[in-house]
Parts: structure tokens; sequence; C-alpha cells
């Protein structure tokens, strides 16, 4: 049986009732408050910021440690690689051969919160919106109904193929191969096993879901409606404005030279 595996979590504070517009928007901004500096002074406090308002808005952390964790690899490799190339500012000690200056560490942990900053955002809008409500609002942002209806259609499919991987790899396992054991290239050769499988299951997902939208007129031209409709209340424009007031407040300190690791 395939394993149910859903983004959203249902919640009723203040981080689900708010607008998906002001939550489509304050990710925008993350990404662009993440692209604007490097310096981690500036980027961990992001990344806290979201993360007290998912632990004051009671979205389920474990969902969010679980979803974080396939990054650590890249937060290691970020926190290892980086100290090695960037090479700014007093040398601290060496490494084979290698010059570990204070600016390398500095701006490797910038880059591994650019990361954790950029996908903390989504994972709190995801679990945090449904599906119509995450379609009503870009297509109130101007997005295209058939592009805003692929692009929620991919985050809505992505937890349900994920769960029909880890079937999969149960059914493997029961037939006696462990895809987790044995050295790097048996492993390789095992999960390979496993993508066959799992491909065809997603062609067939996708084939049964064309058939399903076009049952359903999706490819008519005709002006759509939504059984919910998107009006801010004073909460999302309170929110609005402190997303404004931040991004210009941050946009003025880059302009004066800070937030950057020269």
């Amino acid at each position: 049986m395939t394993q149910q595996f859903r983004l959203y979590e249902d919640g009723s504070t203040f981080l689900y009732r708010l607008d998906p517009r002001v939550k489509l928007l304050a990710v925008l901004a993350v990404f662009y408050l993440s692209i604007l500096f490097n310096d981690p002074r500036y980027l961990a406090p992001v990344f806290f910021t979201i993360l007290a308002l998912i632990i004051i808005g009671r979205v389920p952390l474990r969902r969010v440690v679980l979803l974080l964790r396939s990054l650590s690899i890249l937060v290691i490799i970020s926190l290892i690689l980086w100290p090695l190339i960037y090479q700014q500012g007093p040398v601290l000690f060496r490494v084979l051969g290698f010059n570990i200056t204070e600016g390398g560490i500095a701006f490797g942990f910038g880059m591994a919160f650019r990361i954790l900053d950029m996908v903390i955002a989504p994972i709190a809008l995801f679990l945090t919106t449904t599906q119509p409500d995450f379609i009503a609002g870009l297509r109130r942002l101007g997005l295209p109904y058939k592009a805003s209806f692929a692009l929620a259609t991919a985050f809505r499919f992505l937890p349900t193929v994920v769960g029909v991987g880890q079937s999969i790899v149960e059914a493997q396992r029961a037939r006696g191969l462990d895809p987790s054991r044995g050295s790097p290239v048996r492993r390789m050769k095992s999960y390979g096993r496993i993508v066959g499988p799992l491909m065809i299951t997603s062609i067939r997902i996708a084939q049964q879901l064309v058939l399903a939208v076009e049952a359903k007129a999706f490819s008519i031209d005709r002006k759509r409606t939504f059984y919910k409709l998107l009006v801010y209340d004073r909460a999302d424009w309170i929110a609005l404005f402190v997303i404004g007031s931040v991004v210009a407040v941050a946009t003025t300190v880059r302009l004066m030279g800070y937030g950057t690791l020269s």
C-alpha cells in the first residue's frame, strides 16, 4: 500500500489564516533578502525569525525538521568547501595545505544560512496553505491559471511520489534487498532497482492526472471562478506592511554597503 505523505498540516493559528498572497509575497521577500546579503550576521536572523514564527504558529516542528534534514548534506558541504575556496581576512589555521581564513568561515556560514532561508520559507508556506488556496493566491497575483495549476500540482504530487518511493523500498526490503547496506557501488545498484518502478508509477500517476483534468474541461478557454474569494483583513495588511518595511530597510542597508563580505 502506498504511504500517505502530505505537505499541508491542518491548523487554525494566524499563519494558517493569513491570505495566501501574503505568504507568497513573504516567500519572495525572503528570497530577495537571501540574495541581497551574504553575511551570516544578516542571514541568520532571517532563518531564526521564520523558525520562531513556525513555532509560535504551531506548525508541526517535526515536519519542518524532517524536510530540513534533507539539506544537511548541502549545509555541511557549504561549511567545508567555502572556507577552502574563499580566502579573505586573517588566516586562522591551515588544513591539508589550505589556509582557513576568518572571512572564509564567515562566508561558509553565510552560504549555509542562504540555503536554509530559501528552503524554510517555502516549507512554512506549503505546511500552512492548502492547494486550492495556493492556486487562488497565484492567480490573484497575476500568474496564468494553467501555470498556477501546474506549479501547485507539482508540489501536491511530490509527497505522493515520496510515499510511492518509500513503499517500493519497503517492498524491496521484504524481498531481501536493503538499499541502505553495502558499499557505495552496491547501494547505487540497489537504488537502480528502485528508480525503475518509481518512474513507471510516476508516469502512470501523470497519465491518470491528465485524464482527470481533461474530464473536468481543464483546457476550456473560459473565465474561471473560485469557491473561496480572497479578501485582505487587518492581519494581512499588517503583515504586508511589515514585509514591505523589512524589504525597504534591507535595501537601504545594502545600498549603504552593509551585509556583504568583501
